[in-house]
């Protein structure tokens, strides 16, 4: 009835390019908020690499029913492809100058041209360009093509380094990601009365080799000394640094899970699908620790003398001692209580409270309405 009504009166339709595997658990949410609507018409294409390397995104598209569409990287890159006859905004995930972010900012250029409202939203804690900056991505040379940039927090949390043009560009709307996603209950072989969650970042190459040593060293370490708690080990979808790129020795213990997300047994389940079963999260920094403080489960970054001031309130780790202490903390009430505090303080700084999807969904009508009464 909705679609009937939705054509009836022939409402604007919004493409959704799903072009990441991360960039599903942001759009999703957006999908689902669409189906309740009559003023916008979704429209969905995914690069088709995407569907052949993760079965989930293929999975979640159709259990929700959603219809898509499948394009190639270089048709995208080329301008060929998706077709843009008929959509009115465009909504990319992950859009920017960055290397991995080119067929979404080829796509935003189209649409500008086309005038075709356009939008991308912040897809990360730490987004390039955005208010993260390496030697490889400086605030200086990340550019965005969007007309408006969807931010989690207000902007006077944006870098005071970050160009005019960019920061025109943002939008705050919170934080558009699931806290609590439906997932199949997850069996973890010979689970322990307790379960430490371990994530590891998208972007190994960020950490110097001390550190991943480190982390690799102490994790063991700790999973040796709590011998009452499962460690689930979980590898970024995208980055598998653990299992696929790095050679050497692997943490090893009898209460140490690997969650390879090559394995079908673990490739449906992301951050906050696992989240939601842990007792508590210890996590390189990443977007993992903002996933885990919205879900109300206890948090630990990963720092070993990084500046890590953005995650503050929440526990850094810089040591063996570190890692034993917030595991100790989570097997008593009082302990653990404490550290929910520090995660609710932690959103409270970060993130704009309310309903994002809605704001971004209504910021998009009223665009597309203001752009008819201008004509009318």
């Amino acid at each position: 009835m909705i679609n009937f009504i939705r054509f009836w009166k022939r409402q604007p339709t919004v493409l959704i390019f799903i072009h990441l595997i991360q960039d599903l658990d942001l759009v999703l949410p957006l999908l689902v908020g669409l189906q309740d609507r009559h003023d916008l018409i979704p429209q969905v294409c995914v690069i088709d690499k995407i569907l052949e390397e993760s079965p989930r995104v293929k999975s979640a598209l159709q259990t929700l029913g959603i219809k898509y569409s499948k394009v190639s990287r270089l048709g995208v890159l080329t301008g060929i492809e998706p077709n843009l006859l008929g959509i009115r905004a465009l909504v990319t995930a992950s859009e920017s100058t960055a290397g991995p972010h080119k067929a979404a900012y080829t796509l935003t250029i189209r649409a500008n041209k086309s005038n075709i409202y356009t939008y991308t939203l912040q897809h990360g804690f730490e987004n390039i360009g955005l208010n993260y900056s390496d030697e490889v991505y400086s605030l200086e040379s990340v550019r965005f093509a969007s007309q408006k940039i969807l931010i989690w927090a207000n902007t006077h949390l944006l870098p005071i380094h970050l160009s005019s043009d960019t920061h025109l560009r943002c939008v705050p709307v919170g934080c558009p990601k699931e806290v609590s996603p439906l997932t199949t209950e997850i069996e973890i072989p010979g689970r322990r009365k307790y379960l430490v969650a371990v994530f590891e970042n998208l972007h190994w190459n960020r950490y110097h080799e001390d550190y991943r040593q480190h982390f690799l060293n102490d994790l063991e370490q700790t999973a040796v000394q709590f011998p009452n708690t499962t460690f689930l080990v979980k590898p970024h979808h995208a980055g598998k640094w653990l299992t696929s790129r790095y050679r050497g020795s692997l943490p090893c213990a009898d209460n140490l899970v690997i969650a390879d997300p090559e394995n079908p047994l673990w490739e449906p389940f992301t951050a906050p699908a696992i989240i939601k079963n842990a007792d508590g999260v210890i996590t390189t920094p990443s977007t993992v620790a903002v996933d885990a403080a919205r879900a109300g489960c206890p948090v630990s970054v990963v720092g070993y003398g990084l500046d890590l001031t953005n995650y503050t309130p929440l526990p850094i780790i810089n040591s063996l001692e570190d890692w034993t202490s917030f595991i100790q903390k989570l097997q008593h009430s009082e302990g653990k209580i404490i550290a929910k505090n520090k995660t609710n303080e932690f959103i409270d700084k970060n993130l704009i409270a309310g309903d994002a999807i809605k704001r971004i969904l209504d910021l998009i009508s009223a665009d597309i309405s203001s752009s008819k009464n201008v004509k009318n």
